[in-house]
């Protein structure tokens, strides 16, 4: 273990609180973490913004209270040589619970104990740049709110919609007549294949379910692999009509398109959802190849599938019992990379994106092709 020589000790802004010792409200939230047997109770932050909680096993547990006087890694830890346990204190180091020791004897965490590496953005695509360049600009303004930082981050490369295009698609009827949704062999396939959910104006999505119960998602506990489709606003009609066309041919269990003038400007207007990764990329390999070199809007967070930009992929993550619910791919990373910049102190620099890149590598998010590692997501401890 390459911090068997190190010398760690519990930060003086966290402790260690045993479930039964938490306060009834807290008890109550995060109840469904007690159906894990090896679940002991949450390290949290005292005297210091953005306050965290974070679910505690009893093997961490004990490891933090161990050192509480600061020492080298116990034996049994050094001498296990699990690359799960070594991932753990690295996480622990960044995430501030654990202080590392400098060689001039004082301790650091957080930031200032992150592997600042230099990065090759130029090698990382148009998904890639687009990514880097969102967290950059949400690091940029200072912020401490993470929902501030959450928001910016979620809402970048919106499209916005020109002044002659927005009076068509002000109502829910105006986007149907914007995407064709009349056209015979669209409308045939859709009625086909699948059948539409109810809209109603306003709706911020429209949505279509297979009419074959069994592809569908089983529970709330599986992950459902998804598909990006992000042409610019102006391509989305005939992009729309060919996406169909492969979808059916795929065999999509569902799948949406915005149903709001907010809704199209998005990057990720267009979704369709698989329960396998090798179904969406397949899917998202023959979309690649019908829709040719369409321009691509591009959406952040993403994993590339044709190299630039148009079709791309993520996962949503399960639900994970006591542990704040997470609506989407890109929310649930959105979410994790505003905390960590708001927990670097948001100082606009390269070090503190790169910090927020690498705490979400430890969390299972490649951060230079953004796909994900599904174990290691579902591994993660963050609960508030």
């Amino acid at each position: 273990m390459r911090h068997a020589a190190r010398t760690f000790r519990l930060s003086p802004h966290h402790d260690v609180v045993l479930f039964d010792r938490l306060p009834k409200a807290q008890q109550e939230r995060l109840a469904a973490l007690r159906r894990d047997p090896d679940f002991y109770g949450v390290i949290v932050s005292r005297g210091i913004a953005p306050a965290t909680m974070i679910a505690a096993s009893r093997d961490v547990a004990l490891l933090l209270l161990t050192l509480r006087e600061a020492g080298r890694l116990p034996a049994y830890i050094v001498e296990s040589h699990d690359a799960d346990v070594e991932l753990t204190i690295e996480k622990l180091v960044l995430d501030g619970v654990l202080e590392i020791a400098l060689d001039d004897g004082t301790f650091v965490s957080g930031l200032a104990a992150a592997p600042i590496t230099s990065s090759e953005v130029a090698a990382l695509g148009r998904i890639g740049r687009l990514s880097r360049a969102a967290v950059h600009y949400a690091a940029a303004f200072h912020a401490r709110d993470r929902l501030d930082i959450e928001a910016r981050l979620y809402r970048y490369n919106y499209q916005p919609i020109p002044p002659e295009r927005s009076a068509h698609v002000a109502t829910t009827e105006g986007v149907h007549r914007f995407l064709g949704l009349e056209r015979a062999a669209t409308s045939s396939l859709l009625n086909r294949w699948w059948h539409a959910l109810p809209v109603e104006n306003g709706d911020a999505w429209i949505q279509w379910m297979t009419r074959d119960e069994h592809l569908l998602k089983r529970s709330e506990r599986d992950v459902q692999y998804k598909v990006y489709v992000s042409p610019t606003l102006a391509d989305l009609s005939i992009v729309f009509e060919l996406t169909v066309a492969v979808l059916a041919e795929a065999g999509a269990p569902t799948f949406k398109v915005g149903g709001t003038a907010r809704d199209i400007a998005r990057p990720d207007k267009l979704v369709a959802y698989f329960p396998t990764r090798e179904r969406a990329i397949d899917c998202g390999s023959m979309l690649a190849e019908r829709l040719g070199r369409v321009p691509a809007q591009g959406v952040p967070f993403s994993a590339d599938v044709g190299g630039d930009g148009l079709i791309s992929w993520g996962v949503d993550p399960a639900e994970i019992p006591g542990r704040t619910s997470q609506l989407s791919w890109r929310r649930w990373v959105c979410r994790r990379l505003a905390q960590y910049i708001a927990v670097a102190g948001a100082t606009a620099d390269a070090e503190t994106s790169q910090f927020a890149f690498e705490r979400l590598r430890l969390e299972g998010v490649n951060t230079a092709t953004w796909e994900p590692n599904v174990a290691l997501m579902r591994a993660g401890t963050m609960v508030a």
